[in-house]
């Protein structure tokens, strides 16, 4: 439980600081008034992906201790899982015209910063479960 609590807290970090960078960036380029008509909010897809990935890193750090030969394979299930998830998240938002190109961009980076803390949770603990 100490180790998810520590991802956690990188996780929790991760995801103040870039949402902040993130605010200031949309601010500096003037495209925070496009949040208004987008689907989803900024603050909202971050939230998504923070509670996804503390998902997956309690069932990491689960797993990792009891079955640490099938963490990979966790690993894989919990990330097709969060994609289905997200598909259905941003689902209608896809299915629009390219005036929300701004949005699926937007979303898209936030996916790929959280889904790369995930993928270095797992290598960590994958690591510490090879050296026991």
């Amino acid at each position: 439980m100490g180790k998810a609590l520590a991802f956690i807290g990188q996780l929790a970090i991760l995801a103040l600081v870039s949402f902040g960078l993130h605010f200031l960036l949309q601010s500096i380029t003037k495209h925070l008034p496009l949040w208004d008509s987008a689907y989803m909010q900024l603050w909202q897809i971050y939230a998504l992906q923070f509670l996804l990935s503390a998902l997956l890193i309690f069932a990491v750090v689960g797993i990792g201790k009891s079955m640490p030969q099938n963490l990979g394979f966790l690993f894989l299930g919990f990330l097709t899982l969060k994609l289905v998830i997200n598909y259905f998240a941003i689902s209608s938002a896809l299915k629009t015209s390219t005036a929300d190109d701004f949005f699926k961009y937007n979303f898209l980076a936030v996916f790929f910063l959280f889904m790369f803390f995930d993928v270095y949770v797992t290598y960590r603990v994958l690591n510490q479960s090879h050296s026991s």
